[in-house]
C-alpha cells in the first residue's frame, strides 16, 4: 500500500511537471517574424572605360566586346591596354547584360588634345 501511494505520488507530480511545461511553453511572442537572411547580393568586376572591358577577380575573366559580339577568357587581346579601372557591383554573371547602364555611369575619358606642332596649323 505504502509502495502505491508512492507511485501516485509520483505520478501526480510528474503530471503536474507536464501539465506547468506545456503552459510555459503556450506564451506569444509579439515580435514580427524575421524578414528574408541579408545576403551580398551581385558580382564585383573592374570596368576599365576607355576599353569597355570587365574582368571579374573571382575567376580571373575578363569581358570585352569584339567581332559582333562579347568574349571572354583569361587575357584580354593583345590590342588591348587596360588603364583607368573603376569597381562596379552587377546582379549578373554576364555584366554586359547591363553594359548601357554602366557606360552611362563611368563614361570613357577623351584623349587629351595634343599640342599642335609649330606651322602645322599656326602662324609662320
Amino acid at each position: 500500500m505504502k509502495r502505491l501511494k508512492l507511485c501516485g505520488g509520483l505520478l501526480l507530480s510528474l503530471m503536474c511537471a507536464v501539465a506547468l511545461s506545456m503552459l510555459v511553453g503556450c506564451v506569444v511572442e509579439s515580435r514580427p517574424p524575421p524578414g528574408p537572411p541579408v545576403v551580398a547580393a551581385g558580382y564585383d568586376y573592374y570596368y576599365y572605360p576607355n576599353e569597355e572591358v570587365y574582368f571579374y577577380p573571382a575567376t580571373s575573366v575578363y569581358f570585352w566586346l569584339g567581332g559582333g559580339g562579347w568574349h571572354s577568357g583569361r587575357r584580354p587581346p593583345a590590342g588591348i591596354v587596360l588603364h583607368d579601372r573603376v569597381s562596379v557591383n552587377l546582379n549578373t554573371r554576364r555584366p554586359y547584360e547591363h553594359h548601357q547602364d554602366v557606360r552611362t555611369r563611368y563614361p570613357a575619358h577623351q584623349a587629351a588634345p595634343r599640342p599642335e606642332e609649330p606651322g602645322e596649323h599656326g602662324p609662320r
